[in-house]
């Protein structure tokens, strides 16, 4: 399974190229012209931008980088192992500071009486 910025950058430049196939299509069979603004227009600039931003996110930069992961599932899973290890340490650290804490109350406790 890829990364989801993988996955994200090439429905990105797959939708740009489909826009780009469709206009190419509306001006090889006459139903759109150059020459007038129109519907085509739109669709070119949402095409140019679509591909712009699938192929910066497929470099690692564009305001799109922060917003999907390129770890990969080995990374992913390492990461949240380690995760895991530390909030067990930390449960464990924890758990070790109660104890203490009330061996010294039960201490203090046995003190006063």
């Amino acid at each position: 399974m890829h990364p989801p910025a993988v996955a994200v950058s090439r429905l990105l430049i797959g939708s740009g190229f489909g826009l780009l196939l469709g206009i190419g299509f509306a001006l090889q069979n006459t139903r759109a012209s150059l020459t007038s603004i129109n519907a085509l227009h739109g669709f070119a600039i949402v095409a140019i931008i679509c591909l712009t931003l699938g192929w910066q996110l497929s470099n690692g930069k564009g305001p799109l980088a922060s917003q999907f992961s390129t770890e990969t599932d080995e990374a992913m899973a390492a990461r949240v192992r380690e995760d895991i290890e530390d909030v067990k340490r930390s449960s464990d650290v924890n758990n070790a500071w109660a104890e203490l804490e009330a061996k010294v109350l039960t201490n203090e406790l046995s003190e006063e009486e």
